[in-house]
């Protein structure tokens, strides 16, 4: 790294001092976000900032590297690095800082990354713009900078653009961008959120060895408490943009000072507790909810006969074909023939590592991407082989909630006109006070409805999507990662909607997600993919204590390992 980002021993790599930051309202007006924010950083230590969606954690970490929106500003305070102020820079000197001096690992992966640029000159290019080196030694050290992060097949992800990758292998990626040139600081914002347990611990653990081998002062946001006992030296405790709470990890999370340090705590307790209950309780969950007598779920049974499921793949099979480096071509078999039946009212939890198949399936079933091979059948109708008019009438009753809400949603839409657009395109009529009234069942006010999507907060965003996937009624909903990002009471209340929603509409719900507790408590199944295919599908309760399949095991022994960590 350049002298002048070596931080000299006495001084800490990153010390913020009263640190206040506030946004431009609807009407001109400056809203406080954050204030008398202060904590410093030593090399080779990792700080944890932990608290609730809204909090102020990820304002914080934009305005250390000035990456604040328009809207924002530091209006007072210091972020020092290595001794030299940040605060007041012009833009050209804070750019030499980002990627030198401060590594900068975004929460939303998707938006981070060029949709239209090869991840392995993604990441070169930041080597590029802050080294004196040649473009060849740039993409080979981007190429061992990949390596690091344990991708199976490096090569290939370096080939690759980031709508190839699965949400994991796209984190992963921004992670080897933020440290591929060594920087002293690296702030991380969620950066486990959309990995599933096995390479969540593995990334944790490699941001341990990296921070210590190379002496980083690591910044780590996380709405998880597990995430921060796993690495964190010590934890920040933020509530209504002030910290509460703040200390050594263990004295914080063992003997919390302020009452809301104890309650996200407690949450975290209560979630579990009920995980056990709903794993034990899931067969009986499931006959429930297969035999419910609800007006919506008597209507999907047009769709199908009691005889067969009402959702099924058969031999599904998808491969792409990507360039690697030199020019030379691969097949790479996303989905190696996938058998799967869904239940009209049941709910499925699909599992299993990064990179596995689990995203390419649900796009797949929702006729999003075309499959290469196999049966796609709603009702007994292959949808697979019908024309593609044809087949784009049967995508309104499959609905796919996206893993990334900023990614999914149109930044230049309100609340309302996202939640009305499928039914306009539909012919729908009064659909206003249909959108409306979605909104007020996934508990949207109607005071946000002409609140601009980038204004959203993260769980409003995760609640918007959910809104516009009921507008047209689906038989089928599947969500891909639904929880990425939320903190744990958050993540309770989106839980408890999709049951007292699926209740209310009787569709049949699939979900894709990392965290095996968290689908325990929502699907009475388990799915699990590995390389392309499903290799294990047993009750949540079955799984979790009898796992068969050896990619099964690892999960589960994952989730062991992060619920240990507290």
């Amino acid at each position: 790294m350049p002298e002048s980002l070596q931080p000299a021993e006495a001084v800490n790599p990153l010390e913020v001092r009263d640190l206040a930051v506030c946004y431009r309202g609807a009407r001109g007006e400056w809203v406080p976000a954050v204030a008398e924010i202060g904590f410093a950083i030593g090399a080779g230590e990792a700080l944890g900032l932990l608290g609730e969606s809204g909090c102020g954690k990820t304002t914080t970490a934009l305005a250390i590297p000035g990456l604040l929106p328009a809207n924002g500003r530091v209006v007072r305070g210091s972020v020092r690095l290595a001794g030299r102020e940040l605060v007041g820079l012009a833009e050209r000197e804070l750019e030499g800082v980002r990627g030198a001096g401060i590594g900068f690992v975004a929460q939303e992966p998707a938006l981070a990354l060029n949709p239209v640029m090869r991840v392995g000159e993604q990441v070169a290019e930041v080597l590029r713009v802050h080294r004196r080196l040649s473009w060849r030694r740039c993409r080979e050290a981007a190429a061992r900078a990949l390596a690091e992060m344990q991708f199976a097949d490096p090569g290939r992800i370096f080939a690759s653009y980031p709508h190839q990758l699965s949400g994991g292998e796209r984190q992963r990626v921004t992670i080897a961008r933020a440290l591929i040139c060594q920087p002293p600081v690296v702030i991380a914002d969620e950066p486990t959120a959309s990995l599933d347990a096995a390479v969540a611990v593995e990334v944790l653990a490699l941001l341990r060895d990296l921070k210590e081998r190379h002496r980083l002062a690591l910044l780590l946001i996380s709405h998880d408490p597990r995430v921060l006992a796993a690495l964190a030296d010590r934890v920040v405790v933020m509530r209504g943009g002030r910290i509460v709470e703040q200390g050594p990890r263990e004295e914080v999370f063992r003997r919390p000072a302020h009452s809301y340090t104890e309650s996200l705590l407690r949450c975290l307790g209560q979630r579990e507790e009920r995980d056990l209950r709903d794993s034990r309780d899931s067969r009986e969950k499931q006959d429930t909810a297969e035999t419910g007598a609800s007006s919506s779920l008597v209507s999907l049974q047009s769709l199908r006969s009691l005889s067969e499921p009402l959702l099924e793949a058969r031999g599904l099979r998808k491969t792409y074909t990507l360039r690697r480096p030199f020019g030379a071509r691969q097949a790479v078999a996303a989905l190696a023939g996938v058998d799967l039946a869904v239940d009209a009212g049941s709910r499925l939890a699909l599992a299993g590592r990064s990179g596995s198949g689990k995203s390419t399936l649900v796009r797949c079933l929702a006729l999003l991407e075309a499959s290469d091979g196999g049966e796609i059948r709603l009702g007994g109708q292959d949808l697979a082989s019908l024309p593609r008019r044809r087949r784009a009438a049967f995508r309104p009753r499959l609905q796919l909630v996206f893993q990334d809400p900023a990614a999914a949603l149109n930044p230049r839409f309100s609340a309302l006109d996202t939640v009305e657009e499928p039914m306009r395109l539909q012919g729908v009529k009064d659909r206003r006070e249909r959108a409306l009234e979605l909104m007020a069942q996934v508990g949207l006010p109607a005071a946000l409805a002409s609140r601009p999507v980038p204004r959203l907060s993260g769980g409003q965003k995760r609640r918007l999507l959910l809104a516009r996937a009921l507008a047209t009624r689906p038989a089928v909903l599947l969500l891909d990662e639904p929880f990425t990002g939320l903190d744990l009471p958050l993540q309770a209340q989106i839980a408890d909607l999709l049951l007292a929603l699926q209740e209310s509409y009787g569709f049949a719900l699939v979900l894709v997600a990392h965290d095996l507790d968290l689908a325990g408590a929502l699907a009475g199944e388990v799915a699990v993919l590995d390389g392309g295919r499903i290799v294990e599908r047993a009750a949540t309760a079955d799984l979790l204590r009898r796992p068969r399949h050896p990619a099964s095991r690892e999960l589960v022994a994952a989730a062991r390992i992060l619920g240990a960590a507290e």
